[in-house]
């Protein structure tokens, strides 16, 4: 059944540039058709405008003014898909420097408008050897472009062009690049395709080469002289069918072709990993290095029990030193009388220096009862704690810390030996268990325990208290038992002169503190990976401007721009997520190796999953831009770089 319209119809075409004030006109009202099957020819010299037209043939370029319709579609109501997908199906560009890419065998660049029909890897590349072998190529489908003489590559162009059963062969100086004998090559190969139905049109300034075309048409200044065909008159209607359209390309084969663009310049692509990998690598140590030292913290308090209150003397508004002799022995054997306690540990402390012969001390000395071990969950080492009678007769006996012991004694035994102390002497009759730096950070191993009365009578002025440690039931409600103690001293006292803390309370006040010690060295280190973001964004930028020639030829053999945007964010995301991988690797890695050195690190899945999936994020936010350039290019522009 006859068509009512033609293949291709160009009504009162213009085209016009402007270079600054200045207007170019490089189709000045150009009009003609073209049926299926024929072999035209466009001839001009250089500046004439057949570039131009054939341009906005292929739908490369827009026409300023005028109508152009393929099969009846005018080409203006066309959305960026739908003009995607005629260069995809209709048309096959064969260009004069025949625009392979370096990167590509023959069998991939001829494959390449395949790739974005969605056809599969396995056809696609049987379809490209069957072409090539076809026109001449057998035994060189492997071969990349620089492998292959100038005749050779125009026919990889060509076998590129039919790849995806193109209607319509435009054909741009193909020649112009040629010896003769590959010339005559080109043109008896355009001409075989179209004595198969190929439409043909060939753009030349040979008069030779045109004359192979069944029709001429001259071109000059934008206009055409004189075309030896027989145009008739269409009724050209728009034809509201919408054009098929093919989904994007398949995530795979976009990873596939990411991996491929950066492994051809690995070497960048590595200096751009690196900041991502030195960022997550920093984040995930420095987590675990700020978590190692909270649980450090917080099992230091723990070990002393979770079910402690400590009650120190002192209340709002009391500021000399008078006033903080609040707590008696009185208080103590009142609260002893609660259920919900355990024990009573009632304490006073101070500092002094422990002398054995010629060495010296300087360490806290802890006055208080047999019970305080029970309390605060401590063991003897050596020898044994001084007991009741020892207290109630004001026995001039110590026990002693671990650090202690080992100055003081280095090479003998402690226990049995007298030191002085506040010009005393005091016989060793214990060592504590080594126990560590305390929550403050203090050393529980320079502390000096002597009895209570003892220390009250011989050491410390006064009979007050310096604080008492309690210990509460295990299974009571901590701030029950905290509040009946406050109202019972107060009761005792008339006012509250003193204050209860919780170890509770204590844990979470110090995970407040550390979480925020954390953050602040994970946000430290994020600025790194910030840094290695903005690289990945600088170098994909680079990359863009450098393929720019890849991208127009990718534009031109159909692919979508969502197709490039989607090509440019997944190699962003590539670089991004390996570095991630890397990164969070290494700072494991870097973390173990820091403990070797007895510095607290804590391990977890947490924070490797934030700086992965932070790098995920820095891909997609850094990559976005260089993607959206690249998908915005003009083909012609970028087809033109050198």
């Amino acid at each position: 059944m006859a068509s009512n319209h033609p293949l291709l119809a160009v009504e009162h075409i213009h085209r016009s540039y402007h270079n600054g004030d200045a207007q170019i006109k490089a189709l000045d009202d150009v009009s003609l058709t073209i049926e299926e099957g024929e072999f035209v020819a466009i001839m001009g010299q250089s500046g004439s405008g057949k570039s131009t037209l054939m341009n906005i043939i292929g739908c490369l370029d827009t026409a300023s003014e005028g109508r152009y319709f393929i099969n009846g579609h005018d080409v203006s109501q066309l959305n960026v898909d739908q003009l995607a997908a005629l260069r995809l199906k209709t048309f096959g560009f064969v260009f004069q420097r025949y625009q392979l890419l370096p990167a590509l065998s023959a069998q991939e660049n001829v494959a390449l408008p395949a790739l974005y029909a969605n056809t599969s890897r396995s056809e696609r590349y049987q379809n490209a050897i069957a072409l090539l072998q076809k026109l001449g190529l057998e035994g060189r489908e492997h071969h990349k472009p620089t492998e292959l003489s100038g005749g050779q590559q125009q026919r990889v162009s060509i076998a590129r062009a039919l790849i995806n059963g193109a209607e319509v062969i435009l054909a741009d100086e193909p020649t112009g690049a040629l010896d003769s004998k590959s010339s005559e090559q080109v043109l008896e190969l355009l001409g075989d395709l179209n004595q198969q139905g190929v439409t043909i049109i060939l753009i030349t300034h040979d008069a030779e080469v045109a004359a192979k075309a069944k029709r001429q048409i001259h071109i000059q200044d934008g206009k055409i002289l004189s075309d030896n065909g027989c145009s008739r008159e269409y009724s050209t209607q728009t034809n509201n069918e919408t054009l098929s359209d093919l989904p994007s390309i398949a995530i795979s084969e976009a990873v596939s072709i990411s991996f491929r663009a950066l492994y051809a310049n690995w070497f960048r692509t590595l200096l751009t990993l690196l900041g991502v990998v030195i960022g997550v690598a920093a984040v995930v140590a420095m987590m675990a290095i700020g978590e190692g030292g909270k649980q450090q913290v917080i099992d230091r308090i723990e070990s002393m029990g979770t079910n402690l209150l400590l009650l120190r003397p002192g209340g709002a508004n009391m500021r000399n030193s008078g006033d903080i002799a609040t707590l008696t022995l009185a208080d103590v054997d009142a609260l002893a009388l609660l259920p919900e306690l355990v024990g009573i540990a009632p304490e006073r402390e101070g500092r002094s220096t422990i002398r054995y012969l010629n060495r010296d001390y300087r360490s806290k000395i802890m006055a208080t009862t047999p019970n305080y071990l029970q309390v605060r969950d401590w063991e003897i080492a050596q020898g044994v704690m001084f007991n009741e009678q020892d207290n109630q007769e004001k026995a001039p006996v110590i026990v002693i810390g671990a650090t202690i012991a080992d100055s003081l004694f280095p090479n003998e035994t402690a226990i049995g030996r007298y030191v002085m102390m506040k010009n005393s002497l005091y016989q060793v009759i214990g060592i504590l268990t080594e126990q560590g730096a305390s929550s403050g950070g203090m050393n529980n191993d320079e502390v000096v325990l002597i009895p209570l009365q003892t220390g009250l009578t011989r050491v410390f002025s006064g009979r007050y208290l310096g604080g008492l440690t309690i210990k509460v039931k295990s299974g009571e409600d901590l701030s029950a038992v905290e509040e009946s103690i406050r109202q019972q001293l107060i009761q005792r006292h008339g006012k509250e002169d003193f204050g209860i803390f919780n170890t509770a309370s204590l844990i979470e006040a110090v995970s407040e503190t550390q979480n925020t010690m954390t953050m602040l060295l994970g946000s430290i280190a994020a600025i790194s990976l910030l840094v290695g973001g903005i690289g990945v964004m600088n170098i994909m930028l680079v990359s863009v401007t450098e393929r720019r020639r890849e991208i127009g030829l990718r534009l031109a053999t159909g692919a979508k721009p969502k197709d490039i945007l989607r090509q440019f964010n997944i190699e962003a995301l590539v670089v991004c997520c390996s570095g991630g991988i890397i990164g969070v690797l290494l700072g494991i890695g870097a973390a173990l190796l820091i403990a070797r050195f007895d510095i607290a690190i804590a391990l977890s899945w947490q924070p490797a999953a934030l700086a992965f999936a932070s790098a995920f994020l820095v891909g997609l936010i850094f990559g976005h831009a260089p993607a959206r350039k690249a998908s915005r290019l003009n083909p012609i522009d970028a087809l033109a770089e050198e």
